[in-house]
């Protein structure tokens, strides 16, 4: 992202000199730079910098070099009653949506994210957000984005999944973690994404993978791996019922009498996903 000086001058009158002094001062100049506001793009600007189609450009290009400092960002959709991840959405359930940036070398973090279905619309809706978040509207889409410089990089919002028939939900974040140095080097930026179905919504293959699906004997489920991967099982409401890293021809057995959603993910090659139900 490249900045312009007319960008740096409109996010410096818009925050005011009260604003100023209110932020710490070692993490001011490296996130007021990097995305032209520490206050939130989305708030500051009115832009969508998320990653997610037809947004504007990220932080990607040009805004800092990284100098000593990597990022990584990532999602994560927690299941309140259970505490665990899930896998897939049940249309009109609350969720936490957990977003999460690091980096080494890194004194302070921002983050922006929208969840959009398959057209480029909303995704459901947020509320509630964690103290170091807050929620804005740009460019016609639901945002939420840190609304200070976070000396946290964890940050979270309540997630209502969209109502039926909606398909694929779509997570897109655009993470960052800066040095404090006070200088435009030293700050790194990480994006992410996540994609969830609707629970129930498919059938079969979700991808063209080859890998052949389990098979139901004796009470349990039994799959061999095709190569090394990842295998992921989870029941219809997205709870995870087993996770296994797997290598060539490996037996996985489990046992579960409900229907259940099976994915894996080959270290190279197709995706492939089988709905299971027990007769």
């Amino acid at each position: 992202m490249k900045i312009r000086l007319s960008d740096l001058r409109e996010s410096s009158e818009l925050l005011g000199m009260n604003n100023l002094r209110t932020l710490a001062p070692f993490a001011l100049p490296a996130i007021l730079i990097l995305c032209a506001s520490s206050l939130g793009v989305a708030e500051q600007q009115g832009q969508d910098r998320t990653g997610a189609p037809g947004s504007n450009i990220t932080c990607v290009e040009g805004c800092h070099s990284t100098q000593g400092t990597t990022a990584s960002a990532s999602f994560e959709l927690i299941d309140p009653g259970t505490g665990t991840a899930v896998m897939e959405y049940l249309p009109g359930t609350a969720y936490l949506l957990r977003m999460i940036v690091e980096g080494n070398n890194a004194t302070a973090f921002g983050m922006q994210a929208t969840a959009v279905r398959e057209n480029g619309s909303d995704a459901g809706t947020f509320s509630a957000p964690s103290s170091n978040a807050q929620l804005e509207e740009a460019q016609g889409r639901h945002i939420v984005e840190h609304n200070s410089a976070s000396a946290s990089g964890i940050f979270e919002v309540t997630w209502t999944a969209p109502a039926s028939g909606s398909g694929e939900a779509r997570f897109y974040m655009s993470g960052l973690a800066c040095n404090g140095n006070g200088a435009t080097s030293g700050d790194a930026y990480a994006p992410a994404t996540l994609f969830l179905p609707e629970a129930g919504s498919h059938m079969g293959h979700l991808a063209a993978g080859n890998a052949k699906a389990p098979q139901r004997r004796s009470g349990e489920w039994i799959w061999t791996s095709p190569s090394a991967g990842r295998l992921v099982v989870a029941d219809v409401s997205g709870r995870v019922v087993r996770a296994q890293e797997v290598q060539p021809d490996d037996m996985v057995r489990w046992h579960h009498d409900g229907t259940l959603v099976a994915t894996f993910v080959p270290r190279r090659g197709e995706p492939s996903s089988w709905k299971l139900a027990a007769l």
